[in-house]
């Protein structure tokens, strides 16, 4: 982390988050997201989970001018992203 409160992520430490034992492949899903009109860039990773091992988590950029709610985005995955 920055001084200025912001983070520089410059690669992957793997390709892959296992969750549960269920193998969830992080460019695979960036490039579905990456067909939303409205969003610009998607970067998924993993985050500890005790009860998983690990939970997927995505930041988003959205494109210039646009909005869109965390529910918009559940919606637009359902039956195309596991």
């Amino acid at each position: 982390m920055f001084d200025s409160g912001h983070a520089q992520v410059v690669g992957r430490l793997k390709e892959m988050v296992n969750r549960g034992g269920e193998n969830v492949y992080p460019r695979e899903v960036e490039e579905f997201l990456k067909t939303h009109p409205k969003i610009e860039d998607a970067q998924l990773f993993g985050v500890p989970d005790v009860r998983m091992g690990e939970e997927p988590a995505v930041w988003i950029q959205l494109k210039e001018g646009e909005v869109m709610s965390a529910n918009d985005v559940k919606v637009f995955c359902k039956g195309h992203v596991s």
